[in-house]
Order: structure tokens, then C-alpha cells, then sequence
């Protein structure tokens, strides 16, 4: 995957979260996060997305929801310290996104 690609979806991602949750319909999150979980198969980070959808799709708590937002904000935060230029900043950017949706449900 190119990083133009990648640096789409990122800016379609941190579209969606800077429009805050409750403005994402659950299909879209999950449509959203099938996604991810794909272009990231076999990380971390693609289990903890698994995790979130489980969470989302079988309507749990939201201190669940929101514990699985700051792993994701967390691992994403530091996943953007091996990247490199414009896909750099953007996941940093979307690790703190995630960060705060999670901090928000609290």
C-alpha cells in the first residue's frame, strides 16, 4: 500500500473522529474499522481494532469502548514514531484523536 493511500485513509479517519463520536454511525465505525483491520493484518493494532469492533457490534459498556479508544491512541502514538513525513504526523495526530475519544466516554 502506498503511502498516498495510506495518508487518504488517514485523513478520512481523523475526519470522522474530529467530528466526534456520537457523530459516527455504528455501521460507518465498523466499515471503518474492517478496514483498518485489513491494511494492518497481523499487528497489534489490528487486534485491538478486532477488539473494538467486538466491542461496538455486541453493544458494551462504554468504559470498555473507551479503555480499547486509549490502547488504540496509545499503540497508535507510538506506531507513528517509526514513521516517516506526512504519514508521521498524521498518526500522530490520529493516536491523539483516539486518545481523547477515549478519555471522553470516561
Amino acid at each position: 500500500m502506498s503511502d498516498t493511500s495510506i495518508s487518504s485513509d488517514l485523513d478520512q479517519t481523523i475526519a470522522a473522529l474530529q467530528g466526534g463520536l456520537t457523530s459516527i454511525p455504528p455501521e460507518t465505525a465498523v466499515a471503518v474499522i474492517e478496514s483498518w483491520q485489513q491494511k494492518l493484518q497481523g499487528t497489534d493494532l489490528a487486534d485491538d481494532l478486532g477488539q473494538l469492533k467486538a466491542a461496538l457490534s455486541g453493544g458494551s459498556a462504554s468504559a470498555s469502548v473507551s479503555s480499547l479508544l486509549s490502547d488504540l491512541g496509545e499503540d497508535t502514538t507510538e506506531t507513528a514514531s517509526s514513521a516517516s513525513g506526512d504519514v508521521a504526523s498524521k498518526l500522530q495526530q490520529l493516536g491523539q484523536l483516539l486518545s481523547q475519544a477515549g478519555t471522553s466516554l470516561m
